[in-house]
């Protein structure tokens, strides 16, 4: 048994991890005509990240709880990525791999610790004589000194960054500013995440809002309880503010006569903070929603099973704007997938946790194929704990009627004391409610993933590699 490996031995291997090339997300080659046109460019990324949202938690993922028509709108205008991913399922790691285009263990922020000094960031790739780097909404990264973005407005400017109209208006001000420029721009919301507790209104009859408990769907993972219906209620109704305000956003690109020249990709940090979700590696974790629109390039009404991450964000700007990091990254552009053109695509895509602010650390990889998720558990100190099984009434609420239902109080035993290795099947079991690790007939399948993880792990100088 691999024994159990401290926070001070994994951030003294992350800082001496070299950086490899020929990990598992190089860029594609390309074949070059005779006569190449040079290929299409946009002029200006819009990056729009959601704080705490799985990708079921649209209604253009299918869900019918959820009251988001400007997000369906978007997802009709440009494509729809169903295998959208964060790399880790915590905030903070989430967005330094998404600033650095590097893994956790290899930027150095694997849990709410600051990336390497000699890591580069977003806003120190992006040159200014290149374009202009603006943010909108909560940073959530260290050090600052790495994180300098040209335009910053601070959440407190923009109502926590829940206030549509402010949001809008300080976008606005913001292009404005940039007078022309090309431009990197990453809008930070903070819905829908906890806490659940301001009311919201709409005066439109039409309008689903405030959520009726008695009316949600209850996800088949989650126990039917009125404290889960409760807060199922609240979350959506923070998931239609949301999207009210992604459509303040999408009506400024409009009027400011950019939309067209734009490339826009929605998409959030890490899924709903509710048990089996924020936190973990489980799809309801780390599965988000990618939206991408890019007018005249990304054919209306685009479904994709592509394999794509946040981490692919930073160097998709960077072949945007025809720069390159001065070492090899992880991610890779999605620029050459949006222009349909003939491309390798991930056949994996892995997950990493290592630590978040709630218990000692729980480390776990991940890896998927197009159909089956391999989860490995490293032996924990204790008992896995996060902030929602801490204060929300939903898991307590669970706690009560696990006393009475075996098959919740197996779900909810697991959570918290994994099991070596997990196995499930995505095609059949989305949900993630049948483990077929000990199934003989899966036997195959796990050794597979299990040796294409190792090797993963040893390329990439995952300092919880064997090897």
């Amino acid at each position: 048994m691999t024994p159990p490996i401290s926070r001070r031995d994994l951030l003294a291997a992350a800082a001496v991890t070299p950086i490899v090339a020929g990990v598992a997300c190089q860029q594609a080659e390309t074949v070059v005509s005779p006569t190449p046109a040079a290929p299409r460019v946009p002029k200006h990324i819009v990056i729009l990240v959601s704080d705490d949202q799985s990708r079921t938690d649209m209604g253009c993922y299918g869900n019918v709880d959820c009251h988001t028509p400007n997000l369906d709108a978007l997802a009709a205008s440009g494509a729809r990525f169903d295998c959208g991913y964060a790399v880790v399922g915590v905030c903070k790691p989430s967005r330094s791999a998404l600033y650095t285009g590097l893994y956790p263990h290899r930027n150095g922020a694997i849990g709410f610790v600051p990336v390497r000094d000699d890591v580069a960031t977003w806003c120190e790739l992006l040159e200014p004589e290149t374009c202009a780097t603006g943010m909108i909404g909560k940073l959530n990264v260290k050090p600052l000194s790495k994180f300098r973005f040209e335009k910053w407005v601070a959440p407190k400017r923009v109502g926590d960054a829940r206030a549509g109209d402010e949001i809008a208006l300080a976008l606005r001000e913001m292009i404005a500013g940039f007078a022309g420029r090309r431009m990197a721009l990453v809008i930070n919301l903070k819905d829908p995440h906890r806490p659940f507790r301001e009311p919201l209104h709409d005066d439109d009859p039409a309008t689903p809002v405030p959520h009726d408990p008695a009316a949600q769907s209850i996800p088949p993972k989650f126990a039917d309880t009125p404290e889960t219906r409760a807060e199922l209620a609240q979350y959506h109704d923070f998931v239609w503010r949301l999207d009210r305000t992604v459509g303040s956003v999408l009506a400024v690109l409009d009027e400011s006569g950019i939309a067209q020249d734009t490339l826009l990709v929605m998409t959030s940090d890490n899924g709903q903070s509710f048990p089996f979700a924020k936190t973990t590696l489980y799809e309801q974790g780390i599965n988000v929603p990618f939206l991408a629109r890019w007018p005249g390039v990304i054919a209306p009404g685009t479904t994709s099973r592509a394999l794509v991450s946040l981490i692919d964000l930073l160097p998709t700007a960077l072949d945007a704007f025809a720069l390159s990091a001065p070492q090899p990254l992880d991610g890779r552009s999605l620029l050459p997938l949006l222009r349909g053109e003939t491309a390798s695509v991930r056949e994996f895509f892995v997950g990493e946790h290592t630590e978040h602010l709630s218990g000692k650390p729980n480390p776990s990889r991940s890896i998927r194929d197009g159909r089956y998720k391999y989860i490995r558990n490293y032996p924990a100190a204790e008992d896995f704990a996060n902030n929602v099984l801490e204060f929300s009434m939903t898991w307590k609420s669970w706690i009560r009627a696990a006393r009475t239902d075996v098959a919740l109080r197996q779900r909810m035993q697991k959570l918290m004391q994994r099991p070596p290795e997990e196995l499930y099947d995505l095609e059949t079991d989305p949900w993630e409610l049948r483990d077929l690790a000990e199934d003989p007939a899966q036997a195959p399948v796990l050794a597979r993933l299990r040796a294409e993880l190792d090797r993963w792990m040893r390329a990439s100088g995952d300092p919880l590699s064997a090897g």
